[in-house]
């Protein structure tokens, strides 16, 4: 009995070796049939996709074939070079005329000497009459107001300054530092020789700015620091308050 009992174990256990190797088989067999199934895959596809492919793969070429033909007359209508022209069909050009460099026409104007005003030396002890108030002694030698004055029967005023107003004074401190500014005009015309500028253009005008001075001291710049006038560049200053 104990040896028909393991016989049969030993059947059995052959039975169920052999059963538990087939599926490993099995799965190695697939396995390898989709390696297989990938490597000849191209082989594998319908011809109406390879078809597809083909016909895609083959028109682009086709248009740039198409595109280079069309580009290609434009690239030879650039590059083409224009036909030489012989000197005696066309216009022959004007000859080019050279303009001078800034630096020779700054050395020109530093050879040309600058416009300078004529100055006469003008000296009321040697003439018979000195400067008095307009009014008074006529229009010959008179002082006007601050700035304005009569030499010699011509209007004449002190450029680059404006003096108080003494007839349309906007109140009574302009008033009375007008008067004040011809006083100091009038005393300094009257002081002894003094130099009168006349600059291009100024004469043939109704009135005439000079620009007097003596020993180098400008008569309107020692009104301007007394305080009797303003500098012409300063607009709309008020003599009042």
């Amino acid at each position: 009995m104990s040896n028909r009992k393991s016989t049969g174990r030993r059947r059995t256990a052959k039975k169920s070796a052999g059963g538990s190797v087939w599926p490993w088989v099995l799965m190695l067999g697939l396995v390898a049939g989709g390696i297989q199934a990938y490597e000849y895959r191209d082989s594998l596809l319908p011809q109406r996709h390879v078809a597809k492919a083909t016909s895609a793969t083959t028109n682009p070429p086709k248009l740039a074939t198409a595109a280079k033909r069309e580009a290609a007359p434009e690239k030879v209508a650039s590059i083409r070079p224009a036909s030489p022209v012989s000197p005696g069909n066309g216009p022959v050009p004007p000859r080019s005329i050279a303009m001078p460099s800034p630096s020779s026409q700054s050395q020109v104007a530093a050879i040309l000497p600058e416009a300078r005003p004529t100055v006469e030396k003008i000296s009321i002890g040697e003439k018979s009459g000195a400067f008095a108030f307009c009014g008074r002694s006529g229009l010959n030698n008179c002082v006007a107001d601050g700035n304005t004055f009569w030499m010699k029967g011509v209007k004449m005023q002190l450029a680059g300054i404006e003096v108080p107003q003494i007839d349309r004074a906007r109140c009574m401190e302009e008033r009375q530092r007008g008067f004040v500014a011809k006083v100091r005009l009038r005393d300094m015309l009257n002081a002894g020789t003094f130099d009168v500028a006349s600059f291009a253009g100024a004469s043939g005008q109704a009135m005439e700015r000079k620009r007097l001075s003596r020993s180098g001291v400008s008569f309107a710049d020692q009104l301007v620091r007394e305080g009797l006038a303003h500098p012409a560049s300063a607009k709309n200053q008020s003599w009042c308050g």
